[in-house]
């Protein structure tokens, strides 16, 4: 047997963990993130790669020898974030635990021990593989020894680390000692950098022969860097350098390493709770028995899960199943479906495959895309007909079947349950697959696709597998998801408004909207036109500046921010406002402020020429591509899964990011069009978000400011300015509603002062006012903070919960993210119910009416309707009154109507 030795950087992979996996807490709330991290990775590790051996070097902290050299040695690193801290002895036991061979040496660090291994233990081996994301590590790489990126899932040999470093691995350490590494804080030699320090390896070989041959250097930072910075470079060179003469403690043979989970590891993370990684370690356990006992098959995680000998999957490929089928379907009064589709195009997608479960670990699995679907294409309809009408439906995203329904005139008559639903209403902030409900509900990992592979050129056992299991699956999901929505008081939410939701969302996306496209051709000229002039003007003024100052300015690529930046900073000397990792920034708000400063008319010249092009690219150019032939509509995708505060947001287009605050945006929306004889009539609510604000805090003043129908923003702009209505100036209004939306959603002095372009004093004096004169509004809004840390969630007017662990936090940081979700929630939440309850009460109305009209779009709080003619009137009360009177608030809702032959013109 091959010997391969993987030898664990440690501390590079429990910090690479630790940002890579979200916040997660044992019962008892103590953050085990990285821990979960390390052991995904580990597994990975064995199943992917089979070491024979593996040693996990450690840090032991207390610093190195290289402290002693270099006093400022690391002394730039942060202190660990405090989540992190109490994981690191947890992670030493679970490397115990699942009896790693480990090394550690007082006073050496983790390097030492990887290159100590390495040259050591080179000959015992036949590979060795370096798990760590280290460059200085780089210069053990040979024909023997590799570097294994995990994250990348790429090994680096001697041409790999060529080809990224530019050195070769020899050269490594002479490479590092020129140019240095700012996160271990080694100086390196000042004036040089990455491709000057590889062409000196080129052409010396040596940082000794670089040093021999610096009387011939030119150029006045080279020579330089080899006369005032040489000192710093040879510090630099023994700081790198690993030290691989050390005392290991241990021999190669003893890092054998045979993984067998014992009872003791799996009782230590079933205490941590790690459910699903459970799973995967009997995968595991049981290749490695079969290994043992000689029986075939690859050492690797198990595409079946632990419990499939106990499915029973029926491949219905004959009459004679599909009659023991069809009699399951007659008798049943509960199923799990599960649907595979060809595509996700509402009109035209096909069905692939199929299964269905009527009792625990049984399937049937119908495929249509192997050959023996064939004798049943003239029976699978009817058969289709009635699974939708059995009693209850355990499906995992709903609105694709009702979709399906809606387009082939079958009738969907079953009460559904919504696995994907259902789970987003447990916690919005997780994922909703049922891959990822299976591995934390179930214990089960499901047999995976490929993102790369394509369902229809699978095998038939594979088939059998994948659609068999997640009907299976569903099955048993949805009494623990009935049982969690009952235990957090969210079935009203679930029952009453997202899940009847589905299937107007489902009708909606159906309906479509009309796109002229032609006018879009046109769109398209004009704004090409206008660039190319943007372009010009650029250039011009470019020249005018270089003839100015008498320089010359190479051609500047206005669609790269780095020339851009190169543009704005180093040639036209303009302030920098913000820097990123890679320089200076020259994002839009960058832009506006340097247009604002009046420098230079470059940036805001640059500001129209994005905004343009951006507007070209994703929707001019981009929108007529998305026209279903069938149709000639555009049907976007609404999903209810997405933002955890309830809204809805679409995309395949996104329609509701079309923009509205420039000219140019809104003439977009002249390309959505109602069809000859109908009108396009939308309700928007009016300042929905406000009058929540008002019923929550009960505050007199803007109560009062509702009922009376006064306009809230002119009314904040006298009150905290002093003045009476009739003095307030339309720029007043506009700083009064600035601070109306940001304090809503606790908006500091510094955001207001910069958004309102004032001074810092200057806000928060506004802000005093503001909480003086709108004296419950402030304690309405701490209020919120303090009742979602004492619950763990912050809740909506019916009952939406966003559960926030984060408030929990020792980090001040990430507890003030959470303390602004807090406050953010309960009102955005209750808006985006509204509108969710509105739309269900207008769609039963419109079908108690016979109407024919249709609702086509939902935009945040606006709903657009495609209307016939004579159903107008009929249409507008129907919609004010469902808008209107969907809840009872302390101030009136009220809705703002528009009606036109396309979405521009409906104001």
């Amino acid at each position: 047997m091959q010997k391969r030795l993987i030898i664990i950087d440690t501390s590079s992979f429990i910090f690479r963990a630790f940002y890579a996996v979200r916040a997660l807490t044992t019962p008892e709330g103590v953050p085990v993130n990285a821990v979960y991290g390390i052991l995904s990775m580990l597994l990975k590790l064995i199943t992917q790669y089979r070491p024979s051996h593996v040693l996990m070097a450690r840090d032991l902290g207390g610093g190195s020898f290289r402290n002693e050299l270099y006093s400022a040695y690391k002394a730039n690193r942060d202190a660990p974030p405090e989540e992190l801290i109490p994981q690191f002895a947890i992670v030493q036991d679970l490397i115990e635990k699942m009896e790693l061979p480990h090394c550690g040496i007082e006073n050496y660090e983790a390097d030492d021990v990887i290159g100590a291994a390495c040259v050591q233990w080179r000959d015992y081996f036949d590979e060795i593989y370096i798990a760590s994301g280290d460059k200085d590590l780089m210069q053990f790489v040979d024909d023997k020894i590799k570097m294994l990126d995990t994250m990348k899932d790429k090994l680096y040999g001697p041409g790999e680390v060529f080809e990224k470093m530019g050195v070769r691995p020899n050269q490594i350490m002479d490479y590092l000692a020129m140019l240095g590494d700012t996160s271990d804080n080694i100086p390196g030699m000042k004036g040089i950098g990455a491709k000057g320090a590889a062409k000196l390896l080129e052409e010396y070989q040596t940082l000794e022969n670089c040093i021999a041959h610096k009387d011939e250097f030119k150029g006045k930072k080279l020579i330089e860097a080899f006369s005032v910075y040489l000192e710093n470079g040879l510090l630099s060179r023994k700081l790198v350098e690993i030290k691989t003469d050390i005392n290991l403690g241990l021999k190669p043979e003893e890092t054998v390493f045979d993984f067998l989970p014992s009872s003791t590891l799996i009782q230590f993370l079933k205490g941590l709770g790690f459910k699903s990684l459970l799973k995967k370690i009997e995968d595991i356990a049981i290749a490695k028995s079969k290994e043992v006992n000689g029986e075939h098959g690859e050492f690797k995680i198990l595409s079946d899960h632990t419990s499939s000998s106990n499915h029973k999957i029926i491949l219905v490929k004959d009459k004679a199943n599909l009659k023991l089928l069809e009699n399951e379907i007659n008798s049943a009064r509960k199923a799990a479906f599960f649907v595979i589709y060809d595509c996700d195009d509402v009109i035209s997608k096909k069905i692939e495959g199929i299964s269905i479960c009527f009792k625990a670990q049984e399937a049937y699995v119908i495929s249509f895309v192997h050959d023996w679907s064939t004798i049943l294409e003239t029976d699978f309809y009817p058969i289709l007909k009635k699974i939708f009408n059995i009693h209850e439906l355990i499906l995992e995203n709903s609105k694709q079947e009702w979709s399906y329904c809606l387009n082939h005139q079958i009738l969907l008559n079953s009460k559904i349950f919504d696995t994907s639903q259902a789970h987003y209403n447990v916690n919005a902030s997780l994922r909703h697959d049922l891959e990822r409900l299976a591995q934390n509900y179930l214990g089960e990992n499901l047999t995976a696709l490929d993102k790369k592979e394509i369902f229809s050129e699978q095998g038939e056992e594979f088939t059998k597998s994948y659609l068999g299991e997640r009907s299976i699956s569903l099955f048993s999901l949805k009494d623990k998801l009935d049982s969690e929505l009952k235990k957090f008081d969210l079935e009203s939410i679930y029952y009453d408004i997202d899940n009847p939701l589905i299937k107007v969302l489902a009708e909606v996306e159906n309906a479509g909207v009309y796109l002229n496209s032609e006018f879009l051709k046109e769109l398209e000229g004009t704004f090409t036109i206008e660039l190319d002039s943007i372009e010009k003007r650029i250039n011009k003024i470019i020249d005018h500046y270089a003839k100015d100052h008498k320089i010359d300015i190479e051609e500047i690529n206005i669609k790269s921010p780095k020339q851009v930046g190169h543009l704005l900073f180093d040639i036209l000397k303009l302030p920098v406002i913000k820097k990123t990792k890679t320089g200076p920034s020259t994002d839009s708000e960058v832009l506006s402020e340097l247009d604002s400063r009046g420098l230079s008319d470059i940036p805001g010249e640059i500001l129209k020429y994005r905004e343009l092009d951006k507007l070209l690219s994703t929707y001019v150019k981009a929108l007529p591509l998305l026209v279903n032939i069938k149709t000639n509509r555009v049907h976007t995708s609404f999903n209810q899964f997405v933002t955890a505060t309830g809204r809805l947001s679409s995309n395949n287009p996104n329609l509701q990011n079309i923009p509205v605050r420039s000219e140019n945006g809104k003439l977009i929306r002249k390309a959505f069009v109602a069809t000859p004889g109908k009108l396009l009539l939308s309700a928007d609510y009016s300042q929905v978000e406000l009058r929540l604000l008002a019923h929550f805090s009960e505050d007199p003043t803007m109560v009062n400011a509702f009922l009376n129908d006064e306009d809230i923003h002119a009314q904040t702009a006298a009150e905290i300015m002093g003045v009476s209505i009739s003095e307030v100036t339309s720029d007043m209004r506009s700083q009064a509603k600035a601070v109306n939306f940001g304090l809503m959603y606790g908006q500091s002095s510094f955001g207001l002062s910069r958004q309102l372009k004032i001074g810092r004093k200057e806000a928060k004096e506004y802000i005093t006012k503001y909480f003086e004169k709108f004296s419950n509004i402030k304690s309405y809004l701490d209020g919120l903070k303090d009742m979602a840390e004492e619950k763990g969630y912050s809740e909506t007017l019916f009952g939406r919960k966003r559960f926030l662990p984060d408030l929990k936090s020792n980090n001040r940081t990430i507890k003030s993210m959470a303390e602004r979700l807090a406050v953010n929630s309960p009102i955005q939440g209750t808006a985006a119910d509204i509108i969710k309850k509105a739309m269900i009460e207008i769609d039963e109305e419109m079908k108690r009416e016979n109407l024919r009209s249709k609702m086509i779009l939902q935009v945040h709080d606006e709903l657009i309707f495609e209307v016939l003619e004579e159903e107008l009137e009929a249409m507008k009360a129907i919609v004010r009154s469902g808008m209107e009177t969907v809840t009872a608030l302390k101030v009136p809702l009220k809705v703002d109507m528009g009606i036109g032959v396309n979405w521009f013109d409906l104001k």
